[in-house]
This record gives structure tokens, C-alpha cells and sequence, in this order.
């Protein structure tokens, strides 16, 4: 792995080699290691643009970060960069202090979002809790695009006829292969897309008491549309495994009044005579 310098301004930021061979040692981190779990040196943070995140660093330990499978880094700028090595690889950043300092600023740069962070370096020996080890960036799933859907059967639209969504609040844990690039909800039925041509994953329904129940569903195109809401679904395959979390579930929802989901369509019976 060579070295290589990346300019922000007038000052360069160095990417060094050690740092880059550590990052062969990575492994993923479990969706359930989010802030308040018992390893707390693995962090899960729901990432902001808006936000600035204080982090304390120690001198002899790095720092490591996790972006979006398809998020690259480009650059860090800092109010002191000489006091740091930073190396990245795909995804993932890896910061570490050389030296004390009493405060900087930390503007991480990729090729999809901007990170804003509150830095200090502490020469001293960690105390218990104080350690952070990993901090991997939750992210809210994207909505759907707008725009009309292939036909089907008859050549009724597969989704123009499903009431608009009015709950995008989605946030996604655990296998990148699994995620989704899209989740909503018409307050009635939950719809996952997935890239074209993926193995579509089993999807539960996790209860509260952590049980698992198969959901009933169906595919239209991309689309897996799961016949209910939950707060909490299990996506699986093989050893995969992700989460699905509703994070506007206490919203209202509404009821099927005509007997069917589709705007429009009625279910009608009929008394036959005779």
C-alpha cells in the first residue's frame, strides 16, 4: 500500500501506511453495538448534516470510521492537522492523534456527505467509558423515485395505483447486501425496494419480546409489499441479517374501508339468486 498526500488549503494531511495495513483487521460491527450497549467502545451514531460530533482521542489509539458501503473518502481539513495521521480504504477512515492538543475542529470530506466533528487528543490513559474504538453512521433510507411503474398482467400499473407514501421515516441496521434502497409505508402496507436482480431476503415481523413471525407479502417488480405495518422487521438470508426499524410507527394509519388497498377499487358482494 503506498502513501499518498491529500491537500485541503495549505495544509496536507497524510495517510499513513501503518494506518492502511490496520485496516485489513476490520471486521464488521454487530447492528445491536449501538450507544448504551455493553461494548461501549463500538459506537452507532444516526447521522446528521446538521450535526457536530464531540470525540476525545488518546495518543497510542486510533480511531475508526464507518461510512455508507458506497460512500469513498476525499479528504479531512482540521484546524491542526499536524497532530494526526489519517489513512482510508473503501469506507472506511481510520484517525489517529500523534499528540496531545486542547481542541480542534474536523471537517471529514466523501464523495456523498460532509462530516462535522469536535476533536481533543488526550495524552493520559484512558478511564473506563471514555474509549472509542469504532463509530459506524446510521442513515436514513432514501425515498423512492418518482416516476411511473412497468405494467403488469392486464397492463395495470404495478404501483401507480397504490395510495401515495405517507411515512419515509425507514432507518436501516445490519448486512450492507441486505439493505434496501428504499422503504415506505401508505399507512397501511410497507413497501421495500431493492437493487434490480438482488436476492430478495425473507422479511419477519419482530415483536417486542424479540419472537420473530413470517409476514405475508408480495413482489411487484422490485418491490416486496409486506400486507401490514411494523415497528421492526427482520430481513434474512442465509447468514445474513438486517433490520428494517419504523421509526414513525405511533403514526396514524389507516383503515382498508373499500376492501382493497388500491386507490379506486372497491370490493363489491353480490347476492346471486337461485
Amino acid at each position: 500500500m503506498s502513501r499518498f498526500n491529500r491537500t485541503h488549503g495549505r495544509r496536507a494531511v497524510r495517510v499513513a501506511a501503518p494506518l492502511l495495513a490496520c485496516l485489513s483487521l476490520i471486521r464488521p460491527i454487530a447492528a445491536n453495538a449501538a450507544v448504551g450497549d455493553s461494548e461501549s467502545r463500538l459506537r452507532t451514531i444516526d447521522y446528521s448534516p446538521t450535526a457536530v460530533l464531540p470525540l476525545t482521542g488518546f495518543v497510542g489509539y486510533h480511531i475508526h470510521f464507518e461510512f455508507a458501503p458506497d460512500e469513498r473518502f476525499v479528504t479531512l481539513a482540521a484546524g491542526d492537522t499536524a497532530g494526526l495521521d489519517v489513512g482510508a480504504e473503501a469506507n472506511h477512515l481510520l484517525l489517529k492523534p500523534k499528540r496531545a492538543n486542547v481542541g480542534t475542529n474536523l471537517t471529514i470530506l466523501t464523495n456523498r456527505r460532509s462530516y462535522f466533528i469536535e476533536f481533543r487528543a488526550l495524552a493520559r490513559p484512558p478511564l473506563p467509558g471514555e474509549l472509542v474504538y469504532s463509530i459506524t453512521f446510521r442513515y436514513p433510507l432514501s425515498p423512492n423515485i418518482a416516476g411511473e411503474s412497468p405494467a403488469i398482467g392486464d397492463g395495470e400499473p404495478a404501483l401507480a395505483a397504490l395510495p401515495p407514501a405517507t411515512n419515509r421515516n425507514y432507518w436501516y441496521c445490519g448486512s450492507a447486501e441486505l439493505r434496501p434502497t428504499s422503504v415506505d409505508d401508505d399507512g397501511l402496507q410497507t413497501r421495500l425496494t431493492f437493487p434490480p436482480h438482488a436476492d430478495l431476503p425473507a422479511i419477519y415481523a419482530a415483536s417486542p419480546d424479540g419472537a420473530e413471525s413470517l409476514v405475508n407479502s408480495h413482489v411487484e417488480n422490485d418491490t416486496v409489499v409486506v400486507h401490514r405495518l411494523s415497528a421492526r422487521l427482520v430481513l434474512r438470508r442465509g447468514a445474513l441479517v438486517g433490520c428494517v426499524v419504523n421509526r414513525s410507527i405511533d403514526a396514524p394509519a389507516r383503515r382498508a374501508t373499500s376492501g382493497t388497498v388500491r386507490a379506486g377499487v372497491e370490493r363489491a358482494t353480490r347476492e346471486v339468486k337461485p
